[in-house]
């Protein structure tokens, strides 16, 4: 037998063992789910003694197959990330769109935000997305035209570029569950507080006419407020080409992780009612790890992966505990006196806005997100007639959005107004123009549509 024979034997054979417990009648007397978990610590221990891949590994992946919770979503998404760190599938999405759309600096500013999206569903840091991916990528670009950064000339073509990245990475944060960490978090509060339970389908659908017009709007909007010098960038598509080129043809990692990607899509969409967004995210990892897209040791030593989950875990105890105490009740209460005389509906805008626009007061979505949204949850809870359904699905749609309001709002803002190319006065100044479009789109056209569902 030869070695990548027994490679793949030892990999096939704890699944085999798997496979044929699972299709073993459970015995009389012993509930389903205990069945279950037995046939996969077998198939785990096949696994340790066989070792096709770290043992530590083996363990994730049957943790992943037994015990399931919704920061487990985030978790895998970060591998995703690390996938496409790591095969450079990223960075090869980036260039190809930017090579096919940057010959206008218009349609350049499109390809930005496009990327972001495209990624965003894998990659649940903005940060990591926009700061990791997409900024190394964009950050090239403005010098091939005398564009640099705390200088006149960042004006030519490098403020509008960075500010495009800025109008993604708000946007695809908002367009998936697993677009930003902090949306995670809010679907527990959701759940918890308001009883509404919120699905990854669920929360594209209802983000996407919001979406579509934003992406459409947005460059467009930025375009004529904050015009660069520059309209025309052949240069950039040249660039971009041979960039391409000296990153040779696909790997067999990128070709797996693109089928990874596929998979998991698929199963998000119409997979809903046999696997949850949290199993779908764990099962890719699990493959990527079967398949050898990424080594356990790398995952080991991601620690954004690590610290993310031990952040929003602790935040969701914390949380908890201001419920259980009674400290949420009490505020409500409160609260609720000040509303009294609204209708529904002004409850809702009056609440959707208060919890936006409360942001240029935070400087992380994640802390804003634990610290304000269950505040304003019990408040609508506590008020006869709100739609909590409706209210629930804006407040946590507005989270990555507010993303664009001010320089600190969120970490991938951070780090494009530290490079310099947009000014402290024109990155407030758009930042406010778009974020009223933002939460006027979501209220005004989102809200409608959404309606119609609930």
């Amino acid at each position: 037998m030869s070695q990548t024979q027994e490679k793949i034997w030892k990999a096939i054979a704890p699944l085999a063992v798997l496979a044929i417990l699972l299709l073993i009648p459970v015995p009389d007397g012993m509930p389903p789910q205990a069945w279950r978990y037995f046939a996969i610590f077998v198939a785990m221990i096949v696994g340790m003694i066989l070792e096709p891949i770290p043992a530590t590994a083996i363990s994730f992946i049957a943790v992943t197959l037994s015990v399931l919770s919704a920061n487990w979503v985030l978790f895998g998404a970060f591998i995703f990330a690390l996938g496409y760190e790591a095969t450079g599938l990223g960075r090869r999405i980036a260039l190809f769109l930017v090579k096919f759309m940057g010959k206008r600096t218009l349609t350049l500013g499109y390809a930005v935000v496009i990327i972001d999206i495209l990624l965003a569903p894998f990659t649940p840091s903005n940060t990591a997305r926009t700061g990791g991916t997409v900024f190394p990528v964009v950050k090239n670009l403005p010098p091939l035209f005398d564009s640099f950064p705390n200088d006149p000339s960042s004006r030519r073509i490098g403020g509008y570029l960075m500010w495009m990245m800025v109008v993604g990475t708000s946007i695809s944060s908002s367009m998936f569950v697993t677009g930003a960490a902090p949306n995670v978090l809010g679907i527990e509060f959701v759940g918890k507080i308001a009883g509404v339970h919120i699905s990854w389908m669920q929360w594209f659908l209802a983000f996407l006419p919001v979406g579509l017009l934003l992406l459409i709007v947005a460059p467009l909007i930025s375009y004529c407020l904050y015009k660069p010098g520059v309209t025309h960038s052949s240069e950039v598509a040249a660039w971009a080409n041979t960039a391409l080129g000296e990153m040779g043809k696909l790997s067999r990692k990128e070709y797996t992780l693109i089928g990874l990607v596929l998979l998991s899509l698929c199963l998000w969409v119409f997979g809903g009612k046999v696997l949850d967004a949290t199993a779908v995210c764990l099962l890719a990892v699990s493959l990527m790890l079967a398949l050898h897209v990424v080594s356990w040791k790398d995952i080991t030593k991601y620690s954004s992966a690590w610290n993310t989950l031990v952040n929003l875990a602790t935040l969701v105890v914390m949380a908890n505990g201001l419920t259980r105490s009674g400290f949420i009740d009490w505020f409500a209460q409160t609260m609720s006196t000040h509303l009294d005389g609204f209708s529904p509906n002004m409850t809702v805008v009056a609440l959707v806005l208060v919890f936006y626009f409360a942001h240029y007061l935070f400087a992380s979505l994640s802390a804003h997100t634990a610290t304000l949204l269950p505040v304003i949850l019990a408040v609508g809870k506590g008020l006869p007639g709100v739609p909590m359904e409706q209210l629930s699905m804006l407040l946590v749609l507005s989270i990555g959005i507010m993303g664009v309001l001010t320089p600190y709002a969120t970490g991938p803002g951070v780090i494009i107004y530290g490079c310099g190319y947009v000014k402290s006065k024109d990155y407030w100044r758009l930042g406010g123009i778009l974020g009223v479009v933002y939460i006027a789109a979501l209220l005004l056209i989102g809200w409608p549509i959404m309606r119609l569902w609930f």
